[in-house]
């Protein structure tokens, strides 16, 4: 678990990818938003693809052949020059960086009982956050002119973690061997995890607000982009900070109903960016949404694992994880046509779709057995 979190220290060229499309390869706004939307597209069917390999050769190799993949993406990246290179690397990049957290999500679910996995998940979403936090710094201090070694120190944390995995003992590793193994077929048949992702879906849409209608709105406020950076921090340190002291009551709470608060809670912080004017009211409205954040993300996947069966557990959650890609490529466009209307439809209508979403979570938890909710 340390090491993934150590892998995601990696991910530094992600969140600046525009920034070295736009001053780096002089590409217009335009061009960098096809490259980027060829990563989000990537991301979409990255997920599903992982999770059935995953099932079909197992987490563990899963999680190094995408790593090792994923590296020689990212270096060949550091010499692409001409929008075709950029496009196909974008994609592929897509395709694979996010492939080990399905893996690792379906091998804890293995691992654990239902009872643990809110823990476990715990872990593993705090480690995701401080490996985030640390190549926020990272990435802070190289993307203005050192953009080729985020590729480089990306690629070699990827192998770095490849290797930590490959020399981990052999332990319960699902693979689907059967003569009738659970197939995508019978997968998207399952009406509870299909209703779940698409709630997700629209949920995650409304947090990737705080990467495309945040920074908007702390410009429209006449505030610096160092505002935007503090409330990057401020995000951070609430997860480091509070998902350990809160942990034991999402332990104790089923998963759905965890989701429920956090989609609410998602909502709430978002809609509380439009009253915002100043730093302090931004950062004050972060740490609602990071809490939202915190236990959406954990709950939604120990939910998603207690409904897949043994040997399906990759695949139920790469149909979920697509959610996480199809977000990155609906939220900008929904943002965009919100804005143009004013920013008070944006936060507003983010409050009211989440708090729907929260609801719907709810109703569903409280129709679902307390034994396996």
């Amino acid at each position: 678990m340390i090491g993934f979190g150590a892998s995601r220290i990696g991910a530094v060229l992600v969140p600046y990818l525009t920034l070295y499309l736009v001053t780096h390869l002089h590409l217009s706004i335009g061009t960098a938003g096809q490259v980027l939307a060829a990563f989000g597209a990537g991301w979409v069917l990255g997920q599903p693809l992982s999770g059935a390999a995953a099932d079909r050769f197992g987490r563990k190799s899963t999680i190094v052949i995408s790593l090792a993949l994923t590296a020689t993406a990212y270096g060949l990246l550091a010499r692409a020059t001409t929008v075709p290179e950029l496009v196909t690397l974008a994609a592929a990049i897509g395709l694979v960086f996010d492939a080990p957290r399905t893996a690792i999500t379906a091998w804890i679910a293995d691992i654990l009982t239902e009872q643990q996995r809110a823990r476990g998940y715990g872990l593993q979403y705090w480690m995701v956050n401080a490996g985030a936090a640390a190549s926020g710094i990272v990435g802070g201090y190289l993307a203005s002119s050192h953009m080729g070694w985020l590729c480089t120190i990306d690629a070699l944390t990827c192998l770095a973690f490849a290797l930590v995995i490959l020399a981990l003992p052999a332990t319960r590793d699902y693979l689907i061997t059967a003569p009738d193994p659970v197939r995508y077929r019978n997968v998207l048949t399952d009406r509870r995890l299909l209703s779940f992702t698409g709630l997700s879906l629209a949920t995650l849409t409304v947090y990737q607000q705080m990467v495309y209608g945040l920074p908007l709105a702390i410009h429209a406020d006449g505030l610096s982009p160092a505002v935007y950076g503090a409330v990057n921090v401020a995000n951070a340190v609430t997860v480091l900070a509070l998902q350990p002291l809160l942990q034991p009551l999402m332990d104790r709470t089923p998963p759905l109903r965890t989701t429920a608060v956090g989609a609410l809670a998602i909502g709430l912080g978002m809609g509380a960016n439009g009253l915002a004017h100043g730093a302090a009211a931004f950062i004050g409205a972060t740490v609602v949404w990071t809490l939202g954040e915190m236990a959406f993300c954990v709950g939604a996947a120990a939910y998603v694992a207690s409904l897949a069966p043994d040997g399906a557990r990759g695949r139920y959650l790469g149909v979920w994880g697509a959610a996480f890609g199809g977000s990155a490529l609906a939220a900008p466009l929904i943002g965009a046509i919100a804005l143009n209307r004013g920013s008070g439809w944006l936060w507003a209508g983010s409050t009211v779709l989440a708090s729907l979403c929260a609801a719907a979570l709810a109703l569903q938890a409280a129709g679902r057995r307390p034994t396996s909710a």
